[in-house]
């Protein structure tokens, strides 16, 4: 059987996470510009650190609750392992490894949860956005997801077999 490598996360998502970083950063810039500009950013400070206090704790709340960095930039299915890349770091995981696969909304925003039966170096989970033609179709992100899981769980039966488990 011939090993086709396809793309099942979003192409773009590095360039994706870097403009939200650049979108908080220039928010953060345009709420104190005018104050610096007039000078009672320097002469009454006060007002100023209170609405930057409130936008920056906004964003960390933002952060917190989206998780952006913690997206894979790039997934790979290799059909018996997907081939993940967060930033630097890459890691090959057999889909033996595999435990769960799950989708999850937040913010209008689809992400396939990867749970894994032991860390690896990205960590115990790998989350991504699908690919972008999927955005709009949760019914084919789950048959993404589902696929992917059935394909672990095949994957793992031998190897519960070689442990002497059985994989329920």
């Amino acid at each position: 059987m011939a090993s086709a490598v396809r793309t099942i996360s979003f192409k773009n998502t590095a360039l994706f996470k870097r403009g939200i970083w650049l979108s908080a950063a220039a928010l953060v810039v345009f709420v104190t510009a005018p104050a610096a500009l007039n000078g009672s950013l320097f002469r009454n400070p006060l007002p100023s650190a209170i609405v930057g206090g409130i936008l920056c704790a906004a964003l960390v709340y933002f952060f917190w609750t989206t998780q952006i960095h913690r997206l894979a930039d790039e997934v790979l299915d290799c059909q018996d392992c997907l081939k993940v890349r967060r930033g630097r770091i890459e890691d090959t995981i057999p889909l033996a490894r595999i435990a769960a696969v799950d989708v999850s909304s937040s913010g209008g925003f689809h992400r396939i949860t990867v749970r894994l039966r032991e860390r690896s170096k990205l960590g115990a989970r790998i989350e991504f956005l699908p690919q972008a033609s999927l955005w709009s179709n949760l019914p084919a992100i789950r048959s993404v997801a589902a696929g992917l899981a059935e394909r672990a769980r095949r994957q793992d039966l031998p190897a519960a077999a070689l442990r002497g488990t059985s994989s329920s």
